[in-house]
C-alpha cells in the first residue's frame, strides 16, 4: 500500500482528534487561543510539505530505532506543528497533548494496526 494513500485517512483522523483536543483544551483554559493564522499575521514563505517533513524525521536511520510509541509521538507532533505552526512549541500544554493524541491512536485495536504500519513505512523510506 502506498504510504501517501494511507497517511491521508490517518492525518484525517487526527485533524478531528486534535480539534477536539485543542477545542476541549482552550475551553479548560490550559491552551492559549489561536494559532498565528487567527492573529491575523500573514503566512511564512511556503514551508516544505508535510510527507517531506515526515520523511525527514521519520525515514533517516537516526528514526529506525524508534519504538512503536516514540515513532507515534513524532508523526502527531510534527502534523500538529505542520498544521498550527511552530508557536505551538512555545506552549507548556504541547506535551501532554501529544501524548493524548499519540495514545489515541493506541487504543482501538484497528487504528493501532493501521497507524503502526503507517509508520513503518515512513520509517523505510
Amino acid at each position: 500500500m502506498d504510504p501517501i494513500n494511507q497517511l491521508n485517512p490517518v492525518l484525517d483522523a487526527l485533524r478531528r482528534q486534535l480539534a477536539e483536543n485543542i477545542e476541549r483544551m482552550r475551553k479548560s483554559g490550559k491552551l492559549a487561543r489561536g494559532p498565528a493564522a487567527a492573529t491575523g499575521r500573514t503566512a511564512a514563505p511556503a514551508a516544505p510539505s508535510l510527507d517531506a517533513v515526515l520523511a525527514q524525521r521519520l525515514g533517516g536511520p537516526q528514526a529506525r530505532g524508534l519504538s512503536p510509541a516514540a515513532a507515534a509521538r513524532v508523526f502527531v507532533e510534527t502534523v500538529l506543528l505542520a498544521e498550527f505552526g511552530q508557536e505551538l512549541l512555545s506552549d507548556p500544554a504541547l506535551g501532554p497533548l501529544i501524548d493524548d493524541i499519540s495514545s489515541a491512536f493506541r487504543e482501538d485495536p484497528a487504528v493501532k494496526a493501521d497507524f503502526d504500519l503507517m509508520l513503518e513505512e515512513l520509517q523505510r523510506r
